[in-house]
């Protein structure tokens, strides 16, 4: 019985925990620039991680201004809390907003994505990855790799993040100004103005939807067990999840079961009220 390689990875990662203190910059020693308005770190890894995200621009334009809205808006509820912002790491901000959707690529030589597991995993593989290559990498411990990848990969299980560290939270808490509306009261609303001005956000959804169903016809088995799956059931003709999905396991499970010990009874609790 199959089931999502990103399933099985996620449950893995989280599983890891690393003691070793991290290796953060103090927000004070890190030069900045201004982009849309919005005051944000200007290292140059960062520098490199927004020239790598450009090269979604010819093929999905969206994706481009989507991840850069994500860094922006997240920078822009940080500056808007000193308090806050002098805990978060923001250089790991700042890659980890830009490269949290590596794994959306739809370039058929695309060097983010294997094919193998969900997007978010492929996605925070990827952007750790581009930091271990790097020659500013040197400066990027165990620990600062992990809540990179852990802020990508953790972005859509709902809850999850919560409980992890404050940076994988402002990773995954930046995606979520951008997707899905109404505006958050933590940005001021004209940085919400200035961005989405400079970087539009007019055809974010149906970019999106598209993106995702491409995910359920080119790599359907990344997309069983996850939220990915109800975009196969409506949009590809003959996707079906079902001989892999965790239901199926379970039922299979009672089958043999059943047949070890036919003799032990079971008796269910009282139903629900």
């Amino acid at each position: 019985m199959k089931f999502s390689a990103g399933l099985i990875s996620s449950l893995a990662v989280a599983g890891t925990a690393i003691a070793a203190p991290s290796k953060k910059c103090p927000a004070g020693t890190l030069p900045t620039t201004t982009i849309a308005g919005v005051e944000v770190v200007d290292t140059q890894i960062v520098r490199d991680a927004h020239e790598l995200v450009k090269a979604f621009i010819p093929l999905q334009p969206y994706l481009y201004n989507h991840v850069v809205r994500t860094w922006l808006l997240g920078a822009a509820a940080l500056n808007n809390n000193a308090t806050l912002k002098a805990e978060i790491d923001l250089e790991l901000h700042a890659v980890g907003s830009l490269l949290h959707d590596l794994g959306w690529d739809q370039r058929d030589d695309t060097p983010f994505n294997t094919h193998q597991y969900r997007f978010e995993v492929e996605s925070g593989a990827a952007a750790v990855n581009f930091v271990k290559a790097h020659p500013d990498g040197k400066n990027w411990d165990a620990q600062r790799l992990e809540r990179l990848y852990d802020g990508i990969s953790l972005q859509t299980l709902i809850g999850v993040p919560d409980f992890k560290n404050i940076d994988t939270q402002w990773i995954v808490k930046s995606v979520g100004f951008e997707f899905p509306q109404p505006r958050s009261p933590l940005i001021p609303e004209q940085f919400y103005d200035s961005v989405q001005g400079n970087f539009t956000n007019s055809t974010l959804f149906r970019g999106t939807n598209d993106t995702f169903t491409r995910f359920a016809v080119k790599d359907p088995e990344t997309t069983y067990n996850t939220f990915l799956s109800v975009f196969g059931d409506e949009y590809v003709a003959g996707y079906s999840e079902k001989g892999a999905r965790l239901f199926d396991l379970i039922q299979g499970g009672i089958q043999l079961e059943l047949g070890q010990y036919p003799d032990v009874p079971f008796t269910p609790l009282p139903p629900v009220a």
